[in-house]
């Protein structure tokens, strides 16, 4: 009996297994460490208003190739992550360094203070738990275009990205999840950027 009660466990985990590559879709709600006011390509000093909104919501996609399985737990997966995401943060009607030095009489405008992170990283995927399915990205590789620009008028950064969260699997094609993620800039462009996004994604099973 305890023989056919382990067949069948496994027969379940075997039937309802997730494919092993995914393309998934996100909305997320970001927030900033710190706000981007009071520079001067975000709101010219905060000349008229202070463009220093920290919390937003960000749209974002990517796609999971699965590499190999894990050499200790071979019912867990080492997969290849590529992430392209992007948040907005304030977006408000201030005066913009064009129009402060500009004779025109129209010296405000609506800025966005967005981020644009493309992430490659490794994500390591609890594979062998049925319809469930938890993962960790522990570290990765991101590069990113900060918008509006920093003082020195630079715009592109590199560093980091973390994350976990886990999915259930719908229909053996369609996957729904939930993940934290955290981005941080090195600071080469002038800013250091750093967020954090609480999201929810459709995932589309191959």
């Amino acid at each position: 009996m305890k023989k056919l009660m382990t067949f069948a466990f496994a027969a379940l985990i075997s039937a309802s297994a997730f494919a092993d590559g995914q393309v998934f879709y996100r909305y997320g709600f970001s927030s900033l460490t710190n706000d981007r006011g009071s520079e001067i390509f975000t709101d010219t000093l905060g000349t008229s208003a202070k463009n220093n909104d920290k919390s937003g919501n960000g749209y974002g996609a990517g796609l999971d190739l699965k590499m190999m399985n894990c050499p200790l737990f071979p019912s867990n997966s080492l997969v290849g992550e590529i992430f392209v995401d992007y948040n907005r943060f304030s977006n408000k009607v201030v005066t913009n360094a064009i129009g402060a030095v500009s004779p025109e009489p129209h010296k405000t405008g609506r800025i966005a203070v967005s981020e644009l992170a493309v992430v490659v990283a490794p994500k390591y995927r609890f594979d062998g738990l049925g319809n469930f399915r938890p993962w960790i990205v522990p570290v990765g590789l991101a590069f990113l275009v900060n918008n509006p620009p920093s003082y020195t008028t630079s715009y592109l950064d590199v560093g980091f990205h973390a994350g976990a969260g886990a999915e259930y699997m719908v229909l053996k094609e369609l996957s729904v999840g939930v993940d934290y993620r955290y981005t941080a800039g090195a600071g080469d462009s002038g800013v250091k950027v750093k967020y954090g996004s609480f999201g929810t994604y459709l995932g589309i099973n191959f």
